[in-house]
């Protein structure tokens, strides 16, 4: 996956049979909790294949630990928003938002260039950016959107999923 796309995704979120929201607190056993829930909920709804399940995981889990711990900082007045859509042959569709004062995601180096590598930090939005079909920063850097397509299509010579 490149940069974030700058189009919109079509979507009907009423005509979804996933939708849920919440409001999760900033701190580990919250994130957990949520990654369980997502999963769970797109395991009920079909919106996730199976063989995308880690992917979606790994992602959301990056969304989540960077809403928490560098964009509310950790702090326990603050809360993460998170949103999810998706259906049987759409996909599933997370937003996360949280209170902090938002970065730039074209500012945050490649982990894979130079003396990056070493570093056990920074991955996270390189990840998601990897793993989803779709990424896009939104409100200056304190909202992703997180999009996996349902339908499996191959990108041009790699094993790799992207949006048709």
């Amino acid at each position: 996956m490149s940069d974030h796309r700058e189009e919109r995704l079509p979507v009907r979120r009423d005509a979804l049979k996933l939708r849920w929201r919440e409001r999760i607190e900033s701190n580990t056993a919250a994130i957990n909790r949520a990654v369980r829930e997502v999963l769970k909920r797109a395991r009920a709804t079909k919106s996730v294949r199976l063989d995308a399940r880690s992917e979606v995981e790994i992602a959301l889990r990056e969304a989540l630990a960077n809403a928490v711990f560098h964009g509310n900082e950790g702090d326990p007045d603050k809360r993460v928003f998170l949103r999810v859509y998706g259906g049987g042959n759409w996909g599933l569709l997370v937003v996360v938002r949280d209170e902090g004062p938002g970065f730039d995601p074209k500012a945050v180096p490649d982990p894979r260039e130079g003396d990056r590598l070493e570093l056990t930090h920074g991955r996270g939005v390189f990840l998601m950016k990897e793993l989803m079909d779709y990424v896009e920063w939104r409100k200056q850097g304190r909202e992703v959107v997180l999009f996996k397509k349902r339908a499996r299509v191959r990108r041009a010579g790699s094993g790799r999923t992207e949006p048709a």
